[in-house]
């Protein structure tokens, strides 16, 4: 994203009628209602068995949520708090309960909202369907619209020089677009998102035309006023409502300009229980043998050749250097893991691999020294001001100056390992990494940063106990005003647990050939209709294989079979499917009635005890890191997890828990932290 400030657009105003139809009475109002009139409408009416509420598919009218609505309207009234934190149990309808007040005061009040959630997915829902409904059984006249990274547009120049290039039979091998090649593609599209292409994420083409930080140049491109990325942030400053991401939220304060590019008022945190890891993923550093590789190799500065010699540039020099480097790069991954533990993580820094570490920076130090006349002359405006492809040229080679200084600052932090235990560091296949272990400051500081006036966060899981203290811990925010609503269902009545100890610990011999054929034998006995949520990959492909090995009386859905928004549109559509799927499942499957009576889970979700950042965590807390941090943590994984079975008020069903310690270990308190419904042990004998 550029550094263009935009102006805030006003917001539309509904034009007067001199004569007010009731949306009680007829709930698709027109969109021509006085805006006062229908703001004045209670929260009670319009949540009502018989209010505009009602036309929605299943709609049931919910105490909770109107508790929930009222003190969200509550807090955007109030002159002097300014945060409200809600838990909602599934069912409760939050996402509406939060939408309606806050679009109804903002329409009153002309404010602009910023709605954060946790993934694209999530993000869709929302504006496809959630913002529409709402749009229409009101009768309000908003605009909104859901803003994307970079990385989900094309780069004009990209394409075009790609193009210009490989030739057209790259693209028309390619092609995805209703059959259509990417030029074809870019004469048609408006929006320039490559999710139009329909290509796996994985497909070559993707990464060559995607937009990237890095890689913009700003207002030296050409193709500068046709820019899709740029279009998008424009379209945005018109909304009323903008529906965003935490990793593109956090990405542009705390790696950009330090601000979100679209102005807003009131900030609405969906699943807000993942502000945490997302600040902390935004913050984390990474550095790799590969990318070091690609970054500084001969090929990449051979493609500057021409350029550089035209500037009287010693490329020779930069070459010289740049093979040091990668040697010297190569040098350090080789020793690395036999200077670091089996389990990659490292907590005081090692002498050797730092000074090859120093090593590498110091030969690309000398490597941007060759380049430094030429960012003199190039900052100062002197370079080439009538020529616009060398001014191209030159602003991509600042660009890859700016990634260089980048990867050795990162490569540096990686290796003198100062921040421990605050940040965790690491190794992993060919790569060093680096993360915030408590990013509560981080969030804290991004909201102090950003100033919205009022923030509201919800999640069906943030309490524990029926207290925020352990969410507020993490998050850094400690609201002006908390509240937790009931589930709106009888879960007494409406769902078990089970629990069965299979008898064997996670890594012995024959465990997941147990597991296997545990879960085979549930899932058969319950005639498909079951969600698999399993905590390893490993397990997961030997349970795929398990239930794919004979023909079964209903389809077995894989995670990654398909795009995820795909493959729960199967689930939803195939009644007696089974999906089994990883952690990432916990959340966002929605599948009321008969289509999901069952879920399963392999065990309590703890990490590995050797995790980095485990491993950092307990540093921190003195000790006391399982206790303070990893298992309440799991207890609200584990909460999240159960709340896929049981959707509306005449679902049934069980869930099965393959862990022995949610009863043995009562000291954990994972079962007070359950729903409260009937809880049975199961025995494996004769599986």
């Amino acid at each position: 994203m550029s550094n263009e400030k935009y102006e805030k657009a006003p917001s539309l105003r509904l034009s007067p009628s001199s004569r007010m139809p009731d949306p009680l009475s007829n709930p698709f109002a027109s969109a021509q209602n006085e805006v006062n009139y229908i703001t004045e409408i209670s929260l009670k009416k319009i949540f009502s068995p018989t209010g505009p509420m009602s036309c929605l598919p299943g709609y049931e009218s919910r105490p909770q949520q109107l508790e929930m609505a009222q003190a969200v309207q509550a807090l955007l009234r109030s002159g002097n708090e300014r945060s409200l934190a809600v838990e909602a149990p599934t069912g409760v309808g939050k996402t509406f309960a939060v939408l309606v007040p806050t679009l109804l005061e903002a329409r009153r009040r002309e404010m602009r909202v910023l709605f954060l959630t946790a993934g694209i997915a999530l993000q869709e829902q929302v504006t496809d369907k959630d913002l529409p409904r709402i749009r229409e059984l009101l009768g309000l006249d908003f605009e909104f619209g859901l803003l994307k990274g970079r990385s989900h547009y094309v780069c004009l120049r990209k394409a075009h020089g790609l193009s210009s290039s490989a030739g057209p039979s790259l693209f028309d091998a390619a092609g995805g677009y209703g059959g259509a090649s990417l030029p074809l593609w870019l004469a048609r599209t408006e929006t320039g998102d490559l999710t139009e292409l329909g290509l796996p994420q994985s497909h070559p083409l993707l990464a060559d035309v995607t937009a990237g930080a890095r890689s913009c140049i700003g207002t030296s491109c050409p193709f500068r006023e046709r820019c899709f990325v740029i279009r998008a942030y424009r379209r945005a400053q018109d909304w009323d409502l903008t529906v965003a991401n935490y990793n593109l939220y956090f990405s542009h304060i705390l790696e950009g300009s330090g601000a979100f590019p679209v102005k807003y008022d009131w900030l609405v945190c969906d699943e807000a229980h993942r502000l945490p890891e997302a600040a902390r993923s935004a913050s984390a550093l990474q550095v790799g043998v590969e990318g070091g590789m690609a970054l500084f190799g001969a090929r990449t500065i051979q493609n500057f050749a021409g350029l550089l010699r035209s500037e009287s540039v010693e490329i020779s020099d930069m070459l010289e250097h740049a093979e040091k480097a990668r040697s010297e790069l190569r040098g350090l991954f080789d020793v690395l893991p036999s200077r670091i533990p089996g389990d990659g993580g490292f907590p005081a820094p090692d002498g050797e691999l730092l000074r090859r570490g120093q090593a590498v920076a110091g030969e690309l130090d000398l490597l941007l020294r060759t380049l430094r006349a030429f960012e003199d002359r190039f900052m100062a405006g002197d370079f080439a001001a009538s020529d616009r492809a060398a001014l191209a040229r030159g602003a991509e080679l600042m660009n890859w100056a700016d990634g260089v200084r980048d990867f050795k600052r990162a490569l540096l932090w990686c290796l003198s390992v100062e921040k421990f235990p605050a940040w965790a560091y690491w190794a992993d296949a060919g790569n060093l990494m680096s993360k915030p272990v408590d990013s509560s400051e981080i969030v804290r500081g991004v909201l102090e940063r950003e100033q919205p006036d009022k923030v509201i966060l919800t999640s069906a899981t943030l309490t524990l106990s029926g207290k925020f203290d352990f969410w507020s811990r993490e998050s850094g925010i400690a609201p002006d005003r908390s509240l937790a609503v009931a589930s709106p269902f009888d879960l007494a009545h409406q769902m078990e647990i089970l629990v069965l100890d299979i008898g064997l610990r996670v890594g012995e011999p024959g465990y997941d050939d147990r597991m296997c054929r545990v879960m085979e034998r549930l899932c058969d006995e319950n005639g498909g209709r079951t969600l698999v949520l399993l905590s390893s990959l490993r397990l997961l492909k030997a349970f795929a294989g398990t239930m794919r090995a004979r023909k079964r009386d209903y389809t077995v859905l894989v995670q990654k079979d398909m795009p995820q928004r795909q493959l729960l549109r199967r689930f939803l559509e195939d009644e007696t499917s089974i999906l089994i799927g990883s952690v990432s499942f916990r959340e966002g499957v929605d599948i009321p009635g008969e289509g999901l009576t069952q879920v399963i889970i392999d065990r309590i979700p703890f990490p590995h005890p050797n995790d980095p950042l485990v491993r950092a965590r307990d540093v921190l807390e003195e000790g006391k890191g399982f206790v303070r941090v990893t298992l309440p943590m799991a207890r609200l994984f584990l909460r999240q997890a159960i709340g896929r079975l049981i959707r509306s008020s005449s679902d049934q069903g069980r869930v099965v828990l393959l862990d022995g310690r949610v009863l043995s270990r009562k000291n954990w308190g994972i079962l007070s932290s359950l729903p409260p419904c009937r809880c049975r042990r199961l025995s494996v004998e004769g599986l």
